[in-house]
């Protein structure tokens, strides 16, 4: 019942985008929005949900491996512009890291919040695994990175379009490096390039994050516990 509800949803939200095209109304925003109405106002169990919709789960895997493919096919495209998605990659990357936590410290966010937020530009599937490892609380971290993808899918391309930014490779690195899976999704509307630049950010900004947050941590001061 959860699953078929889910596709429902799903298949309208994404219509409505097709017949009222705006950055709010893009079609996982819409559906998680409507998921979560449905589920708190009906009192659904949400185990109950989560084991009914396995399935959708499960289908992440062969979506990554189809990430892997395209990223091959455009392998000689990529690899002649590697030094800008590096660019882009880094700068997405660093900004999360650094530049995130230190304006939520500004803002008067508590550790345990800058921490989370530090982190949002890995894919929640690695998230519930390196969080821990970074004493980083995953229950927090998680929805923080949906969060993110949600809003980076409905808002970055009608941000990159005001900043005529319109290349397809720094389009996908952005929306790869900042919103991981969901913004790979909508990647997928700008082309095969763009497709391809995003899963490498993706995959990419998961493994920069591990190996940077120790040390971005320790000199902010966020190691502790």
């Amino acid at each position: 019942m959860a699953l078929i509800a889910t596709l429902l949803i799903y298949l309208a939200a994404w219509k409505a985008q097709r017949r009222w095209p705006h950055p709010l109304t893009n079609p996982v925003g819409l559906a998680v929005a409507a998921l979560v109405l449905l589920v708190a106002t009906t009192g659904y169990p949400l185990e109950r949900y989560r084991y009914e919709t396995l399935p959708l789960v499960w289908l992440l895997k062969p979506a990554v491996v189809a990430l892997g493919w395209v990223a091959w096919r455009e392998r000689g495209r990529l690899a002649g512009r590697l030094r800008p998605f590096l660019a882009g990659l880094a700068a997405g990357t660093l900004t999360s890291l650094i530049f995130t936590p230190l304006l939520a410290r500004w803002l008067g966010a508590p550790p345990e919040l800058q921490k989370a937020l530090a982190i949002k530009s890995v894919t929640s599937a690695v998230a519930v695994d390196l969080a821990p490892r970074l004493g980083v609380n995953a229950e927090l971290a998680v929805p923080l990175i949906i969060l993110a993808g949600i809003l980076g899918a409905m808002l970055g391309p009608w941000i990159m379009d005001r900043a005529r930014a319109h290349d397809p490779l720094a389009r996908g690195t952005a929306l790869g490096t900042a919103s991981h899976g969901i913004g790979t999704a909508r990647a997928a509307e700008e082309g095969p390039l763009a497709l391809a630049a995003s899963g490498a950010a993706m995959a990419a900004a998961g493994l920069v994050t591990a190996l940077l947050a120790p040390p971005v941590f320790a000199l902010l001061g966020l190691s502790g516990g």
